[in-house]
Formats: structure tokens, sequence, C-alpha cells
């Protein structure tokens, strides 16, 4: 197999929604041709608007994994709440009880990993296209 490069200007946003503000663009997903050797895992950066909130959720079996690239998050996992900046990791355990909001006053960039996929990313590409725009590629660029 060989090494692979995604260049920013290569990435496909994504909303799961036309009512959703957040925007994911997947760098990995275990369709993925170049990817199999990495298993089952899905990667991906998030883009969330100032007051952007991830409504609870859970992933079975899935534990998911944040690296705060650039900006702030609250995440919510089961009863406890972590107050994260640029550079933080969180992990979020499988079956946790967990969600997040950007409070701002900035845009919040994640790069994210699901440990099992489980479809995820085939919701995602199915979900509704939407390009990054100059702020986000420029964000991307810069890290």
């Amino acid at each position: 197999m060989l090494a692979s490069i995604i260049h920013p200007e290569q990435l496909q946003g994504f909303r799961f929604s036309d009512n959703d503000h957040c925007r994911l663009a997947l760098l990995n997903a275990p369709d993925d041709c170049h990817a199999q050797a990495l298993g089952d895992l899905s990667m991906f950066v998030e883009i969330h608007d100032p007051c952007d909130r991830v409504p609870p959720h859970s992933h079975q079996g899935a534990a998911e994994l944040y690296f705060v690239l650039r900006g702030r998050a609250i995440f919510h996992v089961d009863d406890n709440a972590i107050c994260a900046g640029t550079g933080d990791f969180i992990q979020v355990p499988a079956a946790a009880r967990h969600d997040f909001e950007n409070p701002g006053p900035n845009r919040l960039y994640l790069l994210t990993v699901l440990s099992h996929d489980m479809g995820f990313a085939e919701l995602l590409r199915n979900g509704v296209p939407t390009p990054l725009d100059a702020e986000d590629l420029e964000v991307l660029r810069s890290l």
C-alpha cells in the first residue's frame, strides 16, 4: 500500500441535514481503499460555528476521540463537564452519553476519531454536500 496525502482543498464537507450548522470532512473511512490498514475507524475534521451544540448521543461499541485543533468546546460526558481548548485531547468511552458545544466567539475545529465506524462515514456521505469556505481552508492550512 502506498502512502497518501489529502490537502485541505481536496476535502469535501458534509452536513447531516439542511438544518445542521456543523460541517464534517472525512479524512479516513473503513471503505476507503487506502485506509484498509487502519481497520474500522473513521477520522474526520469537524467545524462548528459559535453557539453550535451537538445533541446528546452515544456510540455503542465505539470510543470517540477528539483533538481540539482550534477554538474552545464544552464537552458533557455522562454527568461531567469538560472545558477544552486548542491542543486539548478528549477521550469519550464507548457507550458514554455525550454532547458538546462551541461557546464561541470563533469557530471550533476538531480532529475526531471514531474507533469503530459502524456506518458513520456512509451516513455522512449521504448527507448534504457543503464546501469548506475560505476561513476553513485558511485555518486547516495554518495548522
